[in-house]
């Protein structure tokens, strides 16, 4: 476990803020980039960082500057991380659905499958706990929910989290994290939930970002439900989350992601089977139309789904012409 450091010390101002958008992508794992609110010569930034059992701790100062990243942007893993971050310096922190200021020692959630920025007006160091969401979720069940709230780093429970990000990072500083990081990590994460139930309330319940997300997702889907290689990992690659938190957002409709990928290609074929217009167009071929690519496999999924046969179907459908 090795501490790695960044600085754009060495570096032109001309080749500051690619060297730096490319640090941000491989500390995080995700698409932030930095938007230096100062001239790009004075413009400073350092970074140490240190990987223990999929998770990232850092510790970043940097100039003026706006950090934000876009929905829908893969990291090179495919997965889908979330970074607990405490700032020194007020800051804004501005999502999708929420604004919020953080005093000195406060934290929030950050979501990198989320359209969100970081702004301040001085320059400010963060510490900052970068997790795979399925990790996240084994403790915080909907962490979308927290996303963007100020949790107060002076007061309740919120200020043992604060500390606890404080203290990791000071055993990161002196070698001691490789043996106690991932047990401090979930401990943290258990008091954040707490902090999160006090704050919110049990966060069982869909958001409005989960359920944004989704949406985007089944726009994305039905663009392209005709196209043999869509598939719940390539759809998740697409988004930057993981095949399982794809999954367990569909999960709230009562429906996997693949099965509904599957029932909106099988209610294609039937439309098509029940036109007039395609009655000259084999099955076979309606359903390799619609993304299938075996005849066995869709002629069961079709009886599955619909309790006939898919020739049985369009018999019918004559029949009532």
């Amino acid at each position: 476990m090795t501490m790695l450091n960044y600085t754009t010390e060495l570096h032109s101002p001309a080749a500051k803020l690619t060297y730096w958008n490319e640090v941000m992508r491989e500390v995080f794992l995700s698409s932030w980039e930095v938007e230096p609110a100062v001239l790009p010569e004075k413009f400073e930034m350092r970074m140490r960082a240190i990987s223990f059992g999929g998770l990232v701790l850092s510790n970043a100062r940097l100039s003026q500057a706006r950090v934000k990243n876009a929905p829908g942007r893969p990291d090179r893993n495919g997965s889908h991380p979330y970074s607990l971050y405490m700032v020194s310096r007020r800051q804004c922190v501005m999502t999708e659905h929420r604004r919020a200021v953080l005093e000195p020692g406060d934290f929030t959630l950050a979501d990198s499958g989320l359209a969100s920025s970081m702004l301040t007006d001085d320059p400010y160091t963060t510490i900052g706990l970068t997790v795979p969401a399925d990790f996240l979720r084994e403790h915080v069940p909907n962490p979308d929910a927290a996303v963007g709230l100020r949790f107060s780093g002076s007061e309740g429970l919120s200020r043992t989290a604060s500390g606890m990000l404080r203290s990791m990072w000071k055993l990161a500083e002196s070698g001691q994290l490789p043996e106690v990081g991932i047990k401090l990590a979930r401990s943290l994460l258990e008091v954040f939930a707490a902090c999160c139930y006090i704050s919110c309330g049990p966060l069982q319940q869909e958001t409005a970002t989960a359920r944004s997300r989704r949406a985007r997702i089944k726009h994305f889907i039905e663009e392209n439900l005709r196209d043999p290689e869509l598939s719940v990992e390539g759809v998740a690659t697409r988004f930057g989350v993981s095949s399982r938190y794809l999954q367990m957002l569909f999960a709230a409709e009562k429906e996997t992601a693949s099965s509904y990928i599957r029932r909106r290609r099988l209610e294609g074929c039937r439309v098509q089977l029940a036109d007039a217009v395609w009655s000259e167009r084999g099955i076979t071929e309606i359903a390799f139309a619609w993304g299938f690519n075996n005849a066995a496999h869709f002629a069961r999924a079709f009886r599955e789904q619909f309790g006939t046969s898919a020739r049985e179907f369009r018999n019918q459908q004559r029949g009532r012409k």
